[in-house]
């Protein structure tokens, strides 16, 4: 039996393996039943897909219940327990881990295997299927052809700072040639909050925060450049973490974590998933990740010795160099915060809380973390930032626009490609017949791009796969979300993105892509449980999309919620005493 494994970046439409003929085709990224139907055709044999195996929700519990073995064992002079921070680094590959078995299942113990190219996860399914494999440009010509085109592909889709980043993030991960270049900072005369940041949309999230207390200094420290690139106000100072980092290893400590590594390694391989992991090579970084971790805890050390700070607000602490100041400050016995950046976070499936509070922004976000991930309902509470910070909470009512003015039908993409998805099939599961609807309905159609993604990769994409009729009819815009394209949107359509709280929130329609949603937190669940869009079931029911608007005007419905997915904005007062800016000490040095 000859079996294809199918990449994530690869297609059956394209490559040498479509000169052959195959018996069964295994999709090692995510595709929907409607794709996965058409290559089946194409390919005239049956297809498997990896993302069908999947359990959702219950397979992230799974996969942190198995890491959670190790839990105490990996524990530093800082109490920070460094076995926890790793496997939040390995979790999502423990996930699929665990699908992979179940796809195994299928395969019969004669077949054959090839993938469309070396490397993962076509590896890892065949050690757990248990059977030799071959692969496409497996040759050394063909790998260095390969080398040179991802090259190019990630000059065409990021920016030389954006690359920069990644060479920096990936070779300088111990922030020891950055601090050779960073400048010296003075340090704070007055109490400071701090806020830890990678990302742009953590930084504006926070800042919006710190603009609810303009009399309270904020301290925000980034790890990377991209943290740096928002509009920050005059209470907020910015630092690089690489200012404070030092150039030398903390040779001693981390001999002694390494030692404790070393015998908690032999004690997991009596366990069946452990031992699994470490066959696949799931820990083989460890060691290179603790000393590089090690560098950045003291690095963020630094910051709590020089700086006076009083509290901590993080906005991402499944990223463990944001996480990492969380725990310091925790065990100085220092008030620390969490919030997210987007609608919910789905790692706390699996993650233990390292924070006092964490403020969700609205009834949406706090019932996904108490009834779903399990959060004690004392450690969550109602708190959104500044409602300037955001498009969608500017305005509590829907925009009063006239129809006329209602002229486009907005996809709001994503970056599909990070949970292996393939934009080319997503696109043309959904442009083509958006476009159709357009037409009907005289209206246009905006692809609208997540910060992430490529505005050139996008468009030869859209030029690829669709007529010149239909690419006449769309428009692609990138950079934010503004009020402009949302006053002109008569109706959204994404898979799961937090756009689509945006829309309900102006009582714009929106419709959710339910069979393309194929990331593992349940978020869509949690979108339609609040009523926030309309849950597409199939691709055939985007033609739908006009009778749902039409018949929910004409009844009446109201497309915009109470107050399920409203920001609760937290009042300044509370925010100040739970982040540790209001107390006598901290007056009196004010004073």
């Amino acid at each position: 039996m000859r079996v294809l494994l199918l990449q994530p970046e690869d297609s059956p439409r394209r490559g040498p393996w479509t000169k052959q003929s195959w018996d069964l085709l295994v999709d090692l990224g995510r595709s929907s039943s409607q794709t996965a139907a058409a290559w089946s055709e194409m390919a005239g044999c049956p297809l498997l897909r990896a993302g069908s195996f999947s359990d959702g929700p219950a397979d992230i519990k799974r996969a942190g219940e198995i890491l959670s073995v190790g839990k105490g064992r990996l524990l530093d002079g800082e109490g920070i327990d460094w076995w926890t921070l790793q496997s939040l680094e390995i979790l999502l590959k423990a996930l699929s881990v665990l699908t992979l078995q179940r796809l195994a299942r299928e395969i019969p113990r004669s077949a054959i295997l090839w993938a469309t190219r070396p490397g993962e996860p076509a590896a890892t399914f065949a050690r757990i299927a248990g059977l030799p494999w071959r692969a496409y440009g497996n040759g050394w010509m063909a790998q260095s052809l390969n080398r040179a085109r991802h090259y190019a592909r990630l000059s065409r889709h990021f920016s030389p700072a954006r690359i920069t980043e990644i060479f920096l993030d990936k070779y300088d991960s111990a922030y020891r040639r950055r601090a050779q270049f960073a400048s010296g900072n003075q340090p704070a005369t007055m109490p400071v909050v701090l806020i830890p940041s990678a990302y742009t949309n953590v930084s504006r999230v926070a800042c919006a925060y710190a603009r609810l207390l303009p009399d309270q200094a904020f301290l925000l420290v980034a790890t990377r450049r991209s943290a740096t690139l928002f509009d920050r106000q005059a209470n907020v100072h910015l630092r690089a973490l690489a200012s404070y980092a030092e150039t030398r290893t903390p040779a001693r400590e981390l001999r002694e974590i390494l030692e404790k590594w070393s015998a908690l390694s032999r004690d997991l391989q009596p366990i069946a998933e452990i031992a699994l992991l470490q066959r696949l090579g799931m820990f083989d970084h460890f060691p290179t990740a603790l000393a590089n971790g090690l560098a950045v805890r003291n690095a963020w050390r630094a910051v709590l010795e020089r700086e006076p700070v009083c509290g901590v607000l993080c906005g991402d602490d499944t990223n463990i160099n944001t996480r990492l100041p969380v725990l310091l400050a925790a065990h100085r016995g220092l008030p620390t915060l969490d919030f997210h950046h987007g609608a919910m976070d789905g790692f706390y499936l699996a993650k233990p809380m390292p924070c006092d509070l964490y403020l969700a922004k609205n009834e949406l976000e706090r019932d996904y973390l108490l009834r779903v991930c399990g959060l004690p309902v004392n450690k969550v509470a109602l708190g959104a930032p500044s409602p300037a910070h955001s498009v969608a909470v500017r305005s509590h009512s829907p925009i009063n626009v006239e129809p006329a003015r209602k002229t486009t039908i907005v996809l709001f993409s994503e970056p599909y490609e990070n949970i292996g998805m393939r934009t080319e099939e997503v696109y043309r599961e959904l442009l083509p017949a958006l476009c159709r609807v357009a037409r009907e309905t005289e209206r246009g159609v905006v692809l609208k791009l997540h910060p992430f993604e490529s505005f050139s990769q996008r468009s030869e994409i859209v030029r690829a796969i669709l007529s010149p009729e239909d690419r006449a009819q769309v428009r692609i815009v990138s950079g934010p979300l503004t009020e402009e394209l949302l006053s002109e949107t008569w109706a959204g359509v994404t898979v799961e993105s937090t756009t689509v709280l945006d829309c309900a929130m102006r009582g714009i329609p929106c419709f959710l892509c339910a069979w393309l949603a194929l990331a593992p937190f349940g978020y869509l669940r949690q979108y339609a449980k609040f009523g926030a869009g309309h849950v597409l079931h199939n691709a055939n029911e985007v033609a739908d999309v006009a009778r749902v608007i039409a018949e929910d005007s004409t009844s009446g419905r109201k497309t915009v919620g109470d107050a399920g997915f409203r920001w609760q904005v937290i009042e300044p007062q509370q925010l100040a005493q739970w982040i540790g800016a209001e107390s006598p000490e901290l007056e009196a040095r004010r004073a």
